[in-house]
């Protein structure tokens, strides 16, 4: 892996206490471990069990690189480009924080916009992740001030892929002129029940895991995994497709 993305409630039970609270270490250092994650980086967005202490602290510890250094949450938004292809990005990935106020979203969202209209070479993927999902088939169910603040800025943006957790299970939604919604929040919490029917092109399941994105500049490919590391659910869309989330997706295979 080139990076691990937490997305939101990153600590729950008592707020953190600061950089030197043990909960870094029982909660992140040492489960995060061994050949193939000590060396990885993991950006993280702030969930709403986050608040109100816990994210301070969490933006602190990254601004003073404290442990391994691998946790990367610099502010409650922030940017980065992952890859290059014949000098554009591979990926621009844009981190929002949804657990603010929500007298404090409109300055989010300017933040994305801003990130995506920077001049430059363009990104050949755009992701933006989140803890709070927009489309939602989860007892959480979606969220209506995301849909009508956040909802066509991603749109406009032409944002391909929208990462978010919060409700405690798996799900891939598409809708045609919107990002891919990709729900991944089995990570080790109760699980939440599907509550809502969806379309078979959709993955839902109320089960722990985790997902797996993998981008060229032709193709994406996303895996949901169980919690042992078995293969749930695998799809494929080609870059050269005019929108993702119509007639782009390939399902190369599906759990029954």
């Amino acid at each position: 892996s080139d990076l691990v993305v937490l997305l939101g409630d990153n600590f729950y039970g008592k707020s953190l206490t600061g950089t030197a609270d043990l909960s870094w270490r029982t909660k992140f250092e040492s489960v995060y471990w061994g050949r193939w994650l000590s060396h990885v980086p993991f950006y993280a967005v702030l969930g709403n069990h986050d608040y109100p202490d816990s994210q301070r602290v969490e933006i602190e510890y990254s601004r003073r690189h404290k442990g391994s250094g691998r946790w990367q949450m610099p502010d409650h938004t922030y940017t980065r480009d992952f890859g290059s292809d014949e000098g554009r990005p591979l990926v621009r990935m844009v981190f929002i924080d949804t657990s603010v106020p929500d007298s404090q979203l409109s300055a989010q969202i300017a933040i994305l916009e801003q990130a995506f209209m920077q001049p430059g070479p363009e990104p050949i993927w755009r992701v933006v992740a989140a803890h709070h999902p927009v489309r939602n088939v989860g007892e959480h169910n979606q969220n209506s001030l995301l849909v009508t603040e956040l909802l066509p800025v991603l749109k406009r943006l032409k944002v391909d892929l929208y990462l978010s957790g919060h409700d405690h299970n798996q799900q891939l939604i598409l809708n045609e002129g919107e990002p891919a919604w990709v729900i991944s929040g089995g990570g080790g919490k109760t699980l939440s029940a599907i509550s809502a029917k969806y379309s078979p092109v959709n993955f839902a399941k109320s089960e722990a895991g985790f997902a797996k994105l993998d981008f060229t500049s032709t193709q994406l490919k996303l895996a949901y995994y169980t919690e042992s590391s078995g293969a749930a659910a695998r799809y494929e869309w080609n870059r050269a497709c005019p929108w993702m989330a119509k007639g782009c997706l390939v399902g190369s295979m599906m759990s029954p």
